[in-house]
């Protein structure tokens, strides 16, 4: 037997040798390479707390934690309208530890005012989680019992009338409120506040006539008997106020559009995308969600991925021609 041991080795024996040892580095990469997540995950809220998102991302991330396996901790930074959040979501790393909530502000505000991000290409669109119904709310000592006294008062003293528009102007709520009065032919004063919290100490302190504000920031309030719906600014009426019309149900063809869901930075690995969604879809399902839900008069409106990066992208161009429209954009 000869001494192979000792022989050199061929060109081909060398590359062999050296596919093998990367194929080996390559594997074993794999396999050493952290599980996500593998430390707690912060979620941003661009809103106060006590606020519907604030709301509804806190309990399902109470839910979402069952499949993480880590601790989802909200970190609340309002704001600009959400820009101040949607900014340190864009500025994250792309490793799923800075994830946050997003709706329609997120490519509104770039029509209204120079932001510094794209909406479609420095975000990760995950899933879309809820709904968001609005109604028009006044405070219980007010002297209007429907719209159409409302609107009677409000065309007789439009110098007078005002009303709330969280998260702030050019969002859904005074864009549902502007087309409302186009059709009307009246022009009231909107008050834009940061969330529900403020807004709401607003129409119970009479600072403003009514509020356009969501049913989840406005249902203790209303459930205590300090104020009362007139209207609801969606397509359905709500199952615990029945009898509260809304704005189509009074000849309006008109509703407020605006779901949340969860977004990232740029670039976020597709195992780390498919992780967060499967977690929140599952969290959706849930019945301490789903009981929060229904008590707040709120729907789920789940979208996979794939479904919700598309209707971004539909709904970025009509909000910007929506917003242009009423002359809330920016000017070039």
């Amino acid at each position: 037997m000869g001494n192979t041991m000792n022989a050199p080795w061929s060109r081909r024996r060398w590359l062999c040798a050296a596919g093998g040892a990367a194929a080996t580095m390559a594997t074993t990469g794999l396999h050493a390479q952290t599980p996500y997540p593998a430390r707690p995950i912060r979620l941003i809220v661009g809103y106060p707390a006590g606020g519907f998102t604030d709301i509804v991302m806190r309990a399902a991330a109470v839910e979402a934690e069952k499949k993480l396996g880590q601790t989802v901790i909200i970190e609340n930074r309002p704001g600009a309208a959400g820009v101040t959040s949607f900014l340190a979501i864009k500025n994250a790393a792309p490793d799923g530890y800075v994830i946050g909530a997003v709706n329609t502000a997120v490519w509104r505000q770039p029509v209204l005012e120079d932001v510094a991000y794209d909406p479609i290409k420095d975000f990760t669109y995950i899933i879309n989680m809820v709904d968001n119904v609005f109604a028009v709310t006044v405070a219980a000592d007010a002297p209007f019992r429907t719209w159409a006294d409302l609107l009677t008062w409000g065309r007789a003293n439009a110098q007078q009338v005002s009303y709330a528009v969280p998260p702030g102007l050019g969002q859904s709520a005074h864009i549902f409120m502007e087309e409302v009065a186009a059709r009307d032919k009246v022009a009231w004063q909107a008050v834009p506040y940061k969330g529900s919290a403020e807004s709401v100490t607003a129409l119970l302190g009479k600072q403003v006539t009514f509020s356009v504000d969501t049913v989840i920031g406005t249902n203790a309030i209303v459930q205590g008997g300090k104020a009362r719906y007139l209207a609801i600014a969606s397509n359905h009426r709500l199952k615990s106020h029945a009898d509260v019309p809304t704005m189509r149900d009074l000849g309006y063809n008109v509703a407020i559009d605006s779901p949340t869901g969860l977004g990232g930075p740029a670039g976020l690995p597709a195992h780390v995308v498919k992780t967060l969604h499967d977690a929140f879809k599952f969290a959706l399902e849930q019945p301490a969600v789903i009981a929060l839900l229904e008590r707040s008069d709120q729907l789920p409106r789940y979208m996979a991925t794939d479904d919700y990066r598309r209707w971004v992208a539909q709904s970025a161009v009509e909000q910007r021609d929506l917003l242009t429209r009423y002359g809330f954009a920016k000017k070039r």
